[in-house]
């Protein structure tokens, strides 16, 4: 089973937003671009925790865009509707499924259902003022039939809110990942017969306790006190023990223990170590309920920020596993503002939310027409750059380490701060800037993209060529600046001499103190003049290569060649 497509309408930010789930969806976006709503829409529609008085909104849970601009606009007088539909397919293999999903009159064809959360007006025959409204689940096109959410328990939704506290969920008997586990083992236990040693021991260990004096001594006080101040007649019989006797409400009275046979208390581990082992519960939780639940076909689990104290190796690890697949039993969705988990998804997966005037879009990266190779590259690249370029506002594609170093300073002579711009440089380590376009794109992040000259002996730019079959592959016409692609005359260090006359001082020094004598001697005989391309670029060689002489030349200030001056307001501007 999958979900195929997921809607929401009027609901808070969230004006108009489809998307189509993977097994493992990661959502990105900025504060307030609308992730915690956006989960909360799919928990109105599967989350059977929530009550009937939790699924009952309010005027403030209307999209503001619907408002009239009036002081006292109501949107309830309105009539407007706020709705959250799941669509589901790939289910007919899955009998059981079939069955709910047709007792709840989901069924809109033979290989797909739908479920819909809807807060509407119960009577639109309403003379003047506000109409009476309801928020129900219904399955199908039959909004008349509102459906119990516990009976579409074969869709069964764990959500994980953010900034929880794992002490307290895991000893709440109630909310504990441990509940399940610890009723299934005594429920197993209960059937075999090693209980009755258990127990025999037990009334052992308790008799020994409480023959000792101190004890004795502190039972008699409790059962005195309780008399002295309500009489025999009301008093209850007290009885100390370290646990009860009866195994089975033994083993659902254990707790966990942390560091071995220190047994130390879940309290004395840390923050990050918790989320661990709570994940770790609710995922064996999870299992031992498909196993033990044959109502349960399919599981969503809607996880929050789930980044909170976790060392990114351990983000890395945990999530590459909670993402996978596995054969469409699971679905996972998480909002996250951390790349170490972005960076272990399947770029298709990938979804980027924005605030734009109030209004929240939502950008699939699953739209790019990539091949499954490119597919493929674009995931070795964000599993290696940690995935910024999905968190970025802009961005900014260049060919290398070189460009990527000094960007910063560029900008900042330009009097841009990239940070406060929200642009992050990617460099591609390559001239294949076609792919990452398209994710950009599909993404819906503006970029732009620096490619070098690269003047053959022929005075031939393979840069405008590179350019022109860019704008080719993007199906687009002009010229290649107008669309975000600003090619070098020569090379990018080249560049920065032959247009900038400034920056000659600061790049020679730069080189001289990178190399030794011989080549010290030769720079300096350059005077304040460019010595050609090829002899400036196998000094640069001399000197450790292209990203050792950019950091140092970082340290100098330098003015932004010509075509970077250009793509940088460009980008600036969009």
């Amino acid at each position: 089973m999958r979900i195929a497509r997921f809607a929401v309408k009027n609901f808070r930010n969230l004006a108009d937003i489809e998307l189509e789930l993977c097994p493992g969806t990661v959502i990105v976006g900025e504060n307030r671009a609308g992730k915690s709503n956006l989960v909360h829409a799919l928990r109105l529609i599967l989350d059977g925790r929530l009550s009937y008085a939790d699924r009952q909104l309010g005027a403030e849970d209307f999209w503001d865009g619907l408002s009239s601009g009036e002081s006292d606009w109501d949107p309830m007088s309105g009539v407007h509707v706020i709705e959250a539909s799941i669509e589901v397919a790939d289910f007919f293999d899955d009998h059981g499924l079939i069955a709910a999903l047709a007792h709840a009159n989901a069924l809109i064809s033979e290989d797909r259902a739908r479920l819909t959360y809807r807060f509407a007006p119960v009577d639109t025959g309403y003379e003047e003022g506000r109409p009476r409204y309801k928020g129900a689940v219904f399955g199908g096109e039959n909004v008349e039939q509102p459906i119990r959410v516990d009976n579409l328990a074969s869709l069964h939704l764990v959500f994980l809110h953010a900034l929880r506290d794992v002490e307290a969920d895991i000893r709440n008997w109630r909310r504990s990942p441990l509940r399940e586990l610890l009723m299934a083992a005594a429920a197993a236990a209960a059937d075999g017969d090693g209980l009755h040693d258990v127990k025999a021991a037990m009334k052992v260990a308790n008799d020994k306790l409480n023959d000792l004096e101190v004890i004795k001594e502190l039972g008699g006080s409790i059962g005195a006190r309780l008399i002295e101040m309500v009489g025999d007649a009301q008093a209850v019989e007290t009885r100390l023990a370290a646990a009860p006797d009866e195994p089975t409400k033994l083993i659902r009275a254990m707790k966990l223990f942390v560091d071995g046979d220190a047994n130390r208390p879940l309290s004395s581990a840390s923050l990050g170590t918790l989320n661990v082992l709570y994940l770790a519960l609710q995922e064996l939780g999870l299992d031992a309920r498909m196993i033990n639940d044959p109502d349960i076909a399919h599981v969503v689990m809607a996880i929050e920020e789930p980044e909170a104290h976790l060392h990114p190796h351990l983000q890395r690890l945990v999530f590459r596993r909670l993402l996978a697949d596995r054969d469409g039993t699971h679905t996972a969705l998480v909002t996250t503002q951390s790349p170490h988990i972005a960076s272990v998804t399947d770029p298709r997966c990938l979804v980027v939310l924005r605030n734009v005037d109030g209004t929240t879009v939502a950008s699939q990266a699953r739209d790019a027409d990539l091949t499954t190779v490119e597919w493929d590259d674009i995931a070795r690249y964000l599993d290696a750059t940690r995935a910024e370029l999905v968190f970025a506002r802009k961005v900014l594609l260049v060919e290398g380490f070189a460009e990527q170093v000094l960007m910063p300073k560029l900008a900042h002579a330009m009097g841009i701060d990239l940070d406060k711009e929200g642009i992050t440089v990617c460099a591609v380590h390559g001239t294949h800037f076609s792919s990452y376009v398209r994710f950009c794109t599909a993404l819906g992040l503006p970029w732009a993209v620096i490619t070098d000259g690269d003047v053959d002996a022929k005075g031939t730019s393979a840069g405008a060529t590179r350019a022109a079959d860019l704008l080719d592959v993007l199906g687009l016409s002009g010229t290649p600046s107008e669309h975000g692609i600003f090619v070098g005359n020569t090379t990018f260090e080249h560049d920065l001499i032959t247009t900038k006359p400034e920056n000659l001082e600061p790049s020679f020094t730069a080189l001289q103190e990178l190399c030794k004598d011989q080549s010290v001697a030769k720079i300096k005989s350059w005077g304040n003049a460019d010595p050609g391309h090829d002899e400036f670029m196998k000094m640069l060689k001399n000197a450790g290569g292209k990203g050792r002489y950019a950091q140092r030349l970082s340290l100098h200030d330098v003015a932004p060649a010509r075509h970077v001056e250009d793509a940088l307001r460009y980008l600036v501007s969009r």
